[in-house]
């Protein structure tokens, strides 16, 4: 059985002031009051992974992620709290290909803990931090990792960065089911989507019940290419799930157009979100997920391409707006 990490069902409710001034029935999923480890959508696939972890009776936990990752937070107290070893192979900033690199002209590494790295600290977890490079060269790092510890003669559970694999998207999966018994369907549902099994879970789910609601994914970084990752990991849902639903590429609606240079880097139009939801309705997004995803959002009522009632799914992050961006 797997562990509980979160308070469930998380609210969901209209934004009556956000609603007048985008022209548009705007209602919020607030996964950032999960109550878990600072709040976010991880710990709805932590539920899943820890679960299977303790399954294979794991005494370590390796994953990999950017120095200020919400996943990385998340699965370190997870781990803590089920008596499980943490590590993680971390990078300042991570990017998809050589040539996409995303650090900001002038930006050095922080003078002291901010956000996310306060709360890694808490949790005692082993942060090892890499020279940055690619996503591929970060995993080769957690690999290593892993295989010293196993050398050591631990017992590893490993996962890829925000726990996107086929069981952490069962999570998501299990998210529609609750969504379900808040509300009928909505129109269109919009949330910030970077590895993946956030959009492959709620997707997955939705289908499996037959809804017509519109997905759309809006990508935090420089990288077309997870589509391909996204239809792989719906593959492993399906197993998982003994489902003849089969999801391709072409099934994710994954917006590029509001990633603003990359995965971390500050963006205006992010900086107009966090402003706009928190001066409305007192809801604070973090500038490197969910304020971009908000953004996109404020930008497709604009142009009236989404319309009727639209659910931003707030999937946490609030340490990283503590975090100096400059």
């Amino acid at each position: 059985m797997n562990p509980t990490l979160i308070c469930k069902p998380t609210p969901l409710h209209r934004l009556d002031r956000a609603s007048e001034k985008l022209g548009i029935d705007l209602w919020i999923k607030r996964d950032d009051l999960s109550g878990f480890a600072g709040g976010g959508n991880k710990g709805r696939k932590l539920e899943f992974l820890i679960g299977e972890a303790l399954a294979q009776g794991a005494d370590s936990f390796v994953t990999r992620g950017a120095f200020q990752s919400n996943y990385v937070r998340q699965a370190a107290f997870a781990a803590k709290m089920f008596g499980m070893e943490f590590h993680a192979a971390v990078m300042h900033w991570p990017y998809s290909l050589p040539g996409r690199e995303t650090h900001p002209d002038g930006w050095k590494p922080p003078k002291a803990d901010s956000g996310n790295m306060i709360l890694d600290k808490l949790a005692e977890a082993n942060i090892y931090v890499y020279e940055d490079g690619t996503f591929d060269e970060m995993d080769a790092h957690a690999d290593a990792l892993a295989e010293r510890l196993r050398a050591e003669g631990r017992n590893v559970y490993q996962t890829p960065s925000g726990g996107s694999s086929p069981v952490g998207a069962l999570g998501f999966v299990a998210a529609c089911d609750e969504l379900f018994e808040q509300a009928d369907p909505f129109d269109y549902v919009l949330f910030a989507s970077g590895s993946g099994s956030t959009q492959v879970g709620l997707v997955f789910g939705h289908r499996r019940a037959g809804c017509k609601t519109h997905l759309i994914g809006i990508c935090t970084d420089d990288e077309p290419e997870m589509v391909d990752y996204f239809e792989q990991i719906a593959e492993g849902v399906s197993q998982l799930t003994l489902s003849n639903l089969k999801l391709s590429r072409n099934d994710f609606d994954l917006r590029q157009d509001y990633h603003g240079g990359g995965y971390q880097v500050p963006s205006a139009a992010a900086e107009r979100a966090i402003r706009f939801l928190a001066h409305t309705e007192g809801i604070l997004l973090d500038p490197v997920y969910t304020a971009k995803a908000f953004a996109g959002l404020m930008d497709l009522a604009e142009k009236k391409q989404i319309g009727g009632r639209v659910l931003f799914w707030h999937t946490g992050g609030l340490p990283t707006l503590l975090v100096p961006r400059e």
